[in-house]
């Protein structure tokens, strides 16, 4: 008599569900891997929809934070067999520059959509980083959109724009007394 117990396999019947794709769940966690190496960060989390029944499907989804200089950043890669690979920027602006979630402002947020397989963009991975900074770059300029008003009544002390000034004298030039910017 053959007894089996719970979660073991029955060799006389066949195997139900469906089957993995794990060599993109690698490409996937590579790419991922990869992009927070190029941007100086660490990957966050990486979450992974597996199939379980007839009615799910496959969805893989890794985070990356980029917080610096009072900007709130977040790039959410998105993968699913058939779809295309989703990038979703997240850009918002940290007015008090502190941790907490109560000081953020609305934000932007952008989705990109690559009509390649994750397969096909990790020998590009680094050229994606390159595209993800710029992307966050004009990202950074969008958000503080809509908010003049906020900077109307802040005040920055004189040894501050002299320090700029100092440090960035290639872009900041002189006229009779005035300083402007080209």
């Amino acid at each position: 008599m053959n007894s089996i117990g719970p979660g073991a396999v029955n060799p006389n019947q066949p195997a139900s569900g469906k089957t993995i794709n794990l060599q993109g769940v690698a490409s996937f966690a590579s790419l991922v891997e990869l992009l927070a190496q190029e941007l100086g960060t660490t990957p966050g989390k990486m979450q992974g929809q597996l199939p379980n029944g007839p009615e799910t499907f496959d969805k893989l989804m890794g985070e990356l934070d980029m917080n610096s200089q009072g900007f709130v950043r977040k790039l959410i890669l998105i993968s699913q067999p058939g779809s295309p690979l989703m990038l979703r920027f997240q850009c918002a602006w940290n007015k008090s520059h502190s941790e907490s979630k109560t000081d953020i402002v609305s934000g932007v947020t952008a989705d990109y959509y690559l009509g390649v397989s994750v397969e096909d963009v990790v020998p590009q991975g680094r050229a994606l980083a390159r595209y993800v900074e710029d992307i966050f770059s004009v990202l950074d300029r969008m958000v503080t959109l809509g908010h003049s008003h906020k900077l109307a009544s802040m005040s920055v002390p004189i040894s501050q724009l002299e320090a700029f000034e100092a440090n960035e004298s290639d872009l900041v030039t002189q006229y009779e007394g005035s300083t402007t910017i080209p």
